[in-house]
């Protein structure tokens, strides 16, 4: 089991990126605030503007998946319209730095497992144990 861990850690890290990408690709769309929170990704979050100019893509081939991208980011964000609508700049800011509800808290760590179980599959795959062979085969 040791040897494929690294394996565990690639798959959870699939799917974090998977529904971040689906999740936050969506965000374009919401009509009240999407444009805001994108402009103030692109200004002070390049991870999320990277998840959100790649999962737009996605979501628009598969629409199923932009509805439930959009029922997600609307669950977790939307007690903080209000506040986004009033100041656009510190979009980013109200939604990593407070927490509205449990769907919020999701998408918090969700965005921040992808490239910590990236970075995990990488060291368990270096320090995977690795066959010793005392003589050579014949």
């Amino acid at each position: 089991m040791k040897r494929r861990l690294y394996l565990v850690a690639l798959i959870l890290f699939a799917f974090c990126l998977g529904y971040d990408l689906v999740v936050w690709g969506s965000l374009p769309l919401l009509a009240q605030v999407g444009p805001s929170i994108v402009q103030s990704a692109n200004r002070e979050a390049p991870m999320a503007a990277t998840y959100i100019g790649i999962g737009g893509y996605i979501d628009a081939a598969v629409p199923a998946l932009q509805a439930f991208g959009e029922r997600a980011m609307t669950a977790a964000i939307g007690d903080g319209f209000e506040r986004i609508r009033g100041d656009s700049t510190v979009a980013m800011d109200l939604i990593f730095n407070t927490t509205w509800n449990v769907q919020h808290r999701w998408l918090k760590t969700v965005y921040w497992a992808a490239p910590f179980f990236l970075l995990l599959s990488g060291v368990l795959w270096s320090r995977r144990p690795k066959q010793v062979r005392a003589l050579g085969r014949r």
